[in-house]
């Protein structure tokens, strides 16, 4: 039985390479990259083999940072691959001395489970110089792989319940984009500190080989130094944690057999919301409820995160190179991301799309209510980014320009997605899975529609760049005012042509971006 499990995990693995040419493509890149950074992984412990010490805490660390990022990313915000799901098996019983151990030794069949075990061999290279310590060095790689996998593999079925729950997807979400945003500064930091990171390299690797996270990549390091005491302690607790985890996935396994799955209860809504203060007309009900989806629905939250990120992240660079240039340049890049983010609004309706197509809404309030709904959230932030970096230089001068090259950037990116919304449309996470889901089979067709939506804005927003470089160049006050006056008359233009031309193709094309959004392509 237990072999049995296991082909139909491979079957269930190789038929996902079969459902289109475009996912396979797709996974092929994917694993080129992964396997070109293992490479130089795997490169890099090659020539830093050497001083026992150093290989030791790379060791350590690496191991860390792969039974970590196991227990982290997968469980708590994408999900591991459950093809077979315990829950999945309640009907067949299957005795638990069997399914448990099948289960487990399943969770090692998938691409990122084998990259991990050859990055992790590959990492353990670094002991190549010492011929006693290297096999050591080699089942401790596969030790902390399986550790990795078994903490994933619990806190997957261990998490179900809380992922089951839409304020903890979004929170979680939140928290990992808005660590990937800072991850730049933080290693940036981390790199200007590099010659005071090793007063407290040691002392962190010292304390993470007695955790479940660098336990077993301990062990080479602590004979390869004659430390047979730590590498006594360090083996038993290993020991201990992998029977444990062992345990612990066995013991979760049985009760998600038995065990219904939690119920995903629809969101309660009291009153009317954004409907008692919009006008009672056909834009204002679609305003509404685009208004709606931008604070509930968290394939949103990127541009809505983005917004006090980049300011941050701006300063932090300024700081650290003295030159505070970007900071002057948040208003048009946050009018630009924001603007943007309508331009997937119809894809993101899905079946709901049927709810403007039924009830016949004109293309003019359709594109209207959506620019609409994102222009009210996005003037704020807007104006507080063009004109507190001036104010707070003591560059009064450049305001009026910041001011307009932002709402400039806002307005034209609304029009040009009012427009490119009604003609393309491609996949999107669907309502309820995590927004950093990418559909399979249409990157390269995603990548080309939003480079081009883009690239559109800026080409169009040239106009309004000329007086500004200009008067930046000249500290000139009266072409800032230029500025203002090109890029409102400019923004707005490009806005009414954008709606009215946009619905327009949005009542011709609504059949076609009807299906589209059904399908999700």
């Amino acid at each position: 039985m237990v072999a049995h499990i296991l082909k139909l995990k491979l079957r269930l693995l190789g038929n996902g390479f079969k459902r289109s040419i475009g996912q396979l493509i797709g996974v092929i890149i994917g694993g080129v990259y992964a396997l070109g950074m293992i490479t130089m992984l795997t490169i890099f412990a090659v020539v830093s083999a050497g001083e026992t010490t150093i290989a030791s805490e790379i060791s350590i660390i690496t191991g860390s940072l792969a039974v970590l990022g196991w227990a982290i990313i997968p469980p708590l915000l994408t999900g591991v691959d459950l093809t077979l799901e315990p829950s999945r098996f309640v009907h067949f019983g299957i005795p638990q001395k069997i399914l448990g151990p099948a289960l487990v030794l399943s969770g090692f069949i998938s691409v990122p489970a084998i990259l991990t075990i050859i990055g992790l061999i590959g990492a353990s290279l670094i002991w190549r110089l010492e011929v006693a310590i290297l096999p050591v060095a080699v089942l401790a790689a596969l030790a902390t792989a399986v550790m990795a996998i078994l903490v994933c593999q619990y806190l997957t079925i261990m998490s179900t319940a809380l992922r089951a729950k839409r304020r903890f997807r979004e929170l979680t979400f939140a928290l990992l984009f808005l660590v990937l945003i800072c991850f730049g500064p933080i290693i940036s930091s981390v790199a200007s500190a590099a010659q005071s990171m090793m007063d407290w390299l040691a002392p962190l690797t010292n304390v993470l080989s007695y955790t479940p996270l660098g336990a077993a990549a301990a062990l080479p390091g602590a004979l390869a130094s004659g430390n047979y005491a730590k590498f006594a302690i360090c083996l038993v607790l290993a020991i201990v944690y992998l029977g444990g985890l062992y345990f612990l996935v066995n013991k979760a396994t049985a009760e998600a057999t038995v065990t219904p799955p939690p119920e995903q209860r629809a969101a309660k809504q009291s009153g009317l919301g954004f409907f008692k203060f919009v006008p009672a007309s056909p834009t204002g009900a679609v305003a509404a409820r685009a208004l709606t989806y931008w604070f509930k629905d968290p394939r949103y939250a990127i541009g809505v995160l983005l917004v006090p990120v980049l300011p941050l992240i701006f300063w932090f660079s300024g700081n650290q190179s003295g030159d505070y240039t970007m900071m002057f340049l948040t208003g048009p890049i946050i009018g630009i991301l924001l603007g943007f983010s309508i331009s997937a609004d119809i894809s993101y309706d899905n079946t709901a799309f049927a709810l403007h197509i039924l009830t016949g809404v004109h293309g003019k309030a359709d594109r209207a209510g959506r620019a609409a709904a994102c222009f009210t959230l996005s003037i704020i932030p807007v104006l507080l980014a063009a004109i507190l970096p001036g104010a707070i230089s003591g560059q009064s001068w450049r305001i009026a320009g910041d001011l307009g090259l932002s709402l400039a950037a806002l307005l034209i990116a609304l029009g040009v997605a009012s427009l490119a919304s009604a003609r393309y449309t491609y996949a999107v996470p669907l309502p309820g899975d995590n927004p950093m889901k990418t559909p399979p089979g249409n990157g390269v067709r995603v990548a080309l529609t939003q480079l081009g939506t883009v690239g559109s804005m800026a080409v169009l927003l040239i106009p309004v760049l000329i007086p500004y470089v200009i008067g930046w160049i000249q500290n000139s006050a009266a072409l800032g005012l230029v500025t203002l006056a090109v890029g409102l008359i400019l923004g707005m233009t490009l806005l009414v042509v954008g709606i009215i031309v946009g619905g327009k193709w949005y009542e011709k094309r609504a059949p076609e971006l009807m299906q589209a959004v059904m399908l999700n392509k």
